[in-house]
């Protein structure tokens, strides 16, 4: 098994650094898959898998969202103006604020990427069956509740 280094550098009760490392792991993968198969960045990703999903947001209500740093989600909103994947419109409540929202080629994009991505998942759990899985979404909602309070 090739993991990194650090992996068990701390011991066992140290599992909040391996999800660390885990997420991070899964992030490069995701993003040299993105830009290879999609030529979109991860932020650019999250911007329109936002959007597309949640609807229309403002940049600021989707860097909240997913605890992006806001110049990120700027860049990335740009990015996807000139690629013709989202759109801007005044907020009807604050003349100030623009909502984002995907145009008809970002929704075809996000359903080409989402297909691609529940591929990716489902091979990346293949070897942990339903039963485990249930048992670290249940750990994780609770060190996540933890965290909340």
């Amino acid at each position: 098994m090739n993991l990194p280094r650090s992996w068990s550098l701390f011991g066992a009760d140290h599992l909040p650094h391996r999800l660390l490392l885990l997420a991070r792991m899964i992030d490069r993968q995701t993003a040299r898959q993105l830009q290879q198969k999609f030529a979109i960045t991860l932020a650019e990703w999250r911007v329109l898998a936002f959007v597309c999903a949640a609807g229309p947001a403002s940049a600021s209500a989707i860097a909240q969202a997913g605890g992006i740093d806001r110049a990120e989600i700027s860049r990335a909103v740009a990015k996807l103006e000139e690629k013709g994947l989202i759109g801007r419109e005044p907020d009807t409540r604050n003349r100030r604020k623009l909502t984002l929202l995907p145009t008809d080629a970002g929704r075809a994009l996000f359903a080409q990427i989402g297909d691609d991505r529940r591929a990716f998942f489902r091979d990346l759990l293949a070897e942990v069956g339903a039963h485990d899985r249930a048992v670290i979404e249940g750990a994780m909602e609770r060190m996540a509740a933890r965290l909340s309070t």
